[in-house]
């Protein structure tokens, strides 16, 4: 009975015989995978003039090349950048600096000069922002720096105005806890 053949076995197989007629011997696979060390290359004497590409034009130097993060860093820098920036982060990381659960009940709505504007779905959600007030702030001066956002104004949500048309009778109007 004869053994059913492996293709790649057989492959292999007929490698190792082409190596050994052509080297007269196998190579060792045990050692495969280690590099090999390589002669160090022959110094070249140093070249005149200036260094051009293939096009003929002059290459550029190589310690004149910034990273584009540093070019960014320093022209947000120089434009006086850094507090516009670090506002738009916490616009957008909202979620991460107060949580998932507070976040889905609460909304970033501008940020002028030191001060956080913020609304929140109802009384209750604002009264509890008040009181994590010191937590928040802390929490923003770690992650933007301390110099970006001093307080918090929070506010419920909107009252429905009872002042309609031209005519209107002075007064409160009905009083009711909207939230």
């Amino acid at each position: 009975m004869t053994e059913p053949i492996d293709p790649i076995q057989a492959a292999f197989e007929n490698l190792r015989k082409q190596a050994k007629l052509k080297t007269g011997r196998v190579p060792d696979l045990s050692k495969q995978g280690e590099r090999r060390r390589q002669k160090p290359a022959a110094k070249l004497p140093k070249q005149r003039g200036i260094p051009t590409g293939r096009d003929g034009r002059r290459l550029p130097k190589k310690d004149n090349i910034s990273a584009f993060g540093d070019v960014l860093k320093t022209e947000i820098r120089s434009r006086g950048w850094q507090k516009d920036i670090a506002g738009g982060w916490v616009f957008s990381h909202w979620h991460l600096l107060v949580g998932e659960k507070i976040a889905q009940h609460t909304k970033v709505e501008m940020l002028k000069e030191k001060s956080l504007f913020i609304s929140c779905d109802s009384t209750a959600w604002a009264t509890n922002l008040r009181l994590m007030q010191r937590q928040i702030l802390q929490e923003i001066a770690k992650q933007v720096g301390p110099d970006v956002v001093a307080e918090l104004k929070i506010f419920g949500p909107n009252v429905p105005s009872w002042r309609k048309g031209p005519l209107h009778v002075k007064g409160r109007g009905p009083r009711d806890t909207y939230g």
